[in-house]
C-alpha cells in the first residue's frame, strides 16, 4: 500500500480498538499520539529505512510453485485456508465467493516462498511484536500506569533507557505495515506481473490511495491542528467511501502467535492474486504482465477485492496490537 492507506489503516484501527472498548490502556498510549507515529507507517517503504536489506522488495512473502522435497508441508487446501482465516475477516468472504475460479487441482500444489534474510514478512512482524512486549515491559512511568501489572526492576533503569509512549507509538505503526502488507495480494506473488513496476500492483495501490483522500497525507496530516479524536473520526468516515463495516469486536489470533497468523494471511493473499489473475493466464514461470484494467473487467470482483483487503487490513493490525497487549492481562 502506498503511505496514504497505510496511515489510514492504522488510524482507524486505533478507532476500532476504541470502539471495541477492551484494551483502554492500549488506545490511552496510542491515540495521543496518533499524529506523530503516523510515520511509523511509512517508515518501513523509505530508502533509508531499507539501507540494511536492499532497495526493493524488503518485506514479502511472494509465494511459488514449489517441487522440492517434503511437499506436504506446503499445501494449504481451500477448508485449510478458510479455517484459518477464521469468518471474521472479508477475504474469507472473497475466497468463498471466488475462489472455485482456481479449481481443486490448484488447491492441492505445493506453495512455498524463500524470502531473502531480513525480508521475511511474517519474520519482520513477529521482530516488532517481540520488541513492542520488552518495550511495555521496560516502559517510562508514563507507560507504566497504563500497562497491567508492575516490573519491580524498572526503577533500576537509567531513566533514558527506559521507552517512552511516543517511541512505543511508533513501532506500533511500524508493525501496523507489514500487518497491512501481508493483506496485498502482489506482495505474496513471485511472479514478474506482481512486481510494483510491472503494472497491477502500482495501480491497484493507487485506487486504494484514492479512497482515503488527501487528508491523510503526511505533509497535510503532519501539520493539522486536529485533535486526536477529530483524526481518528476521518478515518471512520472512510468506511462509507469503501463500503465497509466493523461489527465492533476485535478478535484473538487464530494461529498460535503472529508469525504464523502472517503466514496464513499471505497464504491467502496469494489465493487472491491467484484468483485475480489465474495461472492459466499467466503462468507462475511467466515474464508477462498486465493491467488494473485487464484484471478488473468485471466491477463486482473489484468492489469485492476492495472491501475485503482494507477491512481485514485495519482488523488484523488491530487484532496485532491487542494480543501484545494481552500479555500483560494474564
Amino acid at each position: 500500500m502506498k503511505q496514504r492507506t497505510h496511515t489510514w489503516m492504522a488510524i482507524r484501527a486505533i478507532a476500532l480498538l476504541e470502539e471495541e472498548g477492551e484494551v483502554p490502556g492500549l488506545v490511552r498510549l496510542l491515540k495521543p499520539h496518533v499524529q506523530g507515529a503516523a510515520i511509523g507507517s511509512w517508515i518501513p517503504d523509505l530508502a533509508d529505512a531499507r539501507k540494511g536489506f536492499g532497495d526493493i522488495d524488503n518485506h514479502v512473502f511472494k509465494l511459488k510453485p514449489y517441487r522440492g522435497s517434503g511437499k506436504a508441508r506446503y499445501v494449504k487446501t481451500k477448508s485449510q485456508t478458510l479455517r484459518s482465516l477464521g469468518n471474521h475477516r472479508k477475504i474469507s468472504a472473497f475466497i468463498r465467493k471466488w475462489g472455485d475460479v482456481l479449481g481443486d487441482d490448484w488447491w492441492k500444489r505445493p506453495y512455498r516462498a524463500d524470502p531473502p534474510p531480513g525480508q521475511h514478512l511474517a519474520n519482520r512482524s513477529m521482530a516488532l511484536y517481540t520488541t513492542l512486549v520488552d518495550q511495555l515491559i521496560l516502559g517510562d512511568p508514563k507507560v507504566a500506569r497504563l500497562v497491567p501489572g508492575r516490573v519491580r526492576f524498572a526503577s533500576n533503569l537509567e531513566h533514558g533507557a527506559r521507552p517512552r509512549p511516543e517511541e512505543i507509538a511508533t513501532y506500533c505503526f511500524m508493525l501496523s505495515h507489514f500487518v497491512a502488507d501481508a493483506c496485498q495480494p502482489c506482495h505474496c506473488d513471485a511472479r514478474p506481473m506482481a512486481g510494483y513496476s510491472a503494472g497491477l500492483h502500482k495501480e491497484l495501490e493507487a485506487h486504494w490511495n484514492r479512497y482515503c483522500g488527501t487528508y491523510f497525507d503526511k505533509r497535510r496530516l503532519l501539520k493539522t491542528e486536529d485533535s486526536s479524536s477529530a483524526i481518528l473520526d476521518r478515518a471512520k468516515a472512510v468506511d462509507e467511501k469503501v463500503g465497509i463495516r466493523f461489527d465492533g469486536e476485535v478478535p484473538n489470533l487464530v494461529a498460535k502467535d503472529l508469525w504464523l497468523e502472517v503466514v496464513y494471511l499471505c497464504r491467502a493473499s496469494f489465493a487472491v492474486s491467484s484468483i485475480l489473475v489465474p495461472p492459466e493466464k499467466i503462468p507462475y514461470g511467466s515474464k508477462k504482465r498486465t493491467t488494473f484494467k485487464e484484471v478488473f473487467q468485471e466491477d463486482s470482483l473489484l468492489q469485492d477485492l476492495d472491501k475485503a483487503v482494507l477491512h481485514d487490513s485495519v482488523l488484523n493490525i488491530a487484532i496485532a496490537w491487542k494480543e501484545i497487549w494481552k500479555t500483560f492481562a494474564h
